[in-house]
């Protein structure tokens, strides 16, 4: 496990030029550049219910069902008291994220950031959610867990305090318009250790399912890597328009 969860936060979709470029303000327009971001990836993380429920419908022993199912309810706002403690040392306050769902938080972050209620979903951003989606549903189940687990949970809060940085020095959002973030590097965090002891005791049984495991994790990863491949040229399009304007 240690070598993958090492494999995952070396490759390129944790490391890309876009999140850095994003991290250190390298685009003209910074705030049209951002507001582009809050508006596509939120057709991504809109579905995450949606990526969870097709792992656990994968999941054939009942006690690793619960666990997902309790990342589910967590999905909908239902904290646990031990969360809460880690985030209330983030300045996070209860009324901000308990029994407020997750997609609710990321609409309050692009209602923050003037996204149009209205905006369609590009290109880009359906490519990358309807091929992870049937990743997790047409693969094996020790494929949708590495997926799920080591290609996404256990990543998510390094690129989120990229994220977190450009927003924080590039706009006057306040904390709980952007909660949804550093939440995730509290909460994400946790889930990637339950996932993690769920990946390990799965792929335990043969050497073929660890290659599975691995492969859920860099199918998922190497389709990260592709959409901020896309964002990162969107980006440039944004910051080019903007000079010209």
């Amino acid at each position: 496990m240690e070598i993958l969860v090492n494999e995952a936060l070396n490759h390129r979709a944790v490391n890309h030029p876009y999140l850095k470029a994003l991290a250190n303000g390298e685009f003209e327009n910074m705030e049209a550049v951002l507001k582009d971001f809050a508006s596509q990836y939120g057709f991504y993380s809109a579905w995450f219910p949606r990526y969870l429920t097709g792992v656990i419908s994968q999941l054939e022993n009942p006690e690793f069902r619960i666990h997902l199912l309790d990342n589910l309810s967590e999905e909908s706002g239902h904290l646990h008291e031990e969360d809460m403690v880690a985030v209330r040392e983030l300045g996070i306050k209860d009324e901000w994220v308990q029994g407020v769902p997750h997609p609710q938080l990321f609409k309050r972050f692009q209602h923050a950031m003037g996204v149009d209620a209205d905006a369609l979903p590009g290109i880009e951003v359906e490519i990358w959610r309807d091929s992870f989606l049937s990743l997790i549903q047409g693969g094996s189940p020790i494929s949708a867990v590495g997926a799920i687990g080591l290609g996404t949970e256990s990543i998510v809060k390094y690129i989120y305090r990229d994220i977190i940085k450009s927003i924080e020095e590039h706009t006057t959002l306040s904390l709980e318009e952007y909660v949804f973030f550093p939440l995730h590097t509290e909460v994400d965090d946790e889930h990637g250790l339950i996932l993690l002891d769920i990946a390990e005791k799965m792929a335990s049984q043969s050497a073929e399912d660890e290659r599975e495991l691995r492969k859920g994790m860099l199918k998922a990863l190497n389709l990260r890597a592709a959409y901020w491949d896309d964002m990162y040229e969107r980006a440039k399009v944004i910051s080019k328009q903007n000079q010209m304007a």
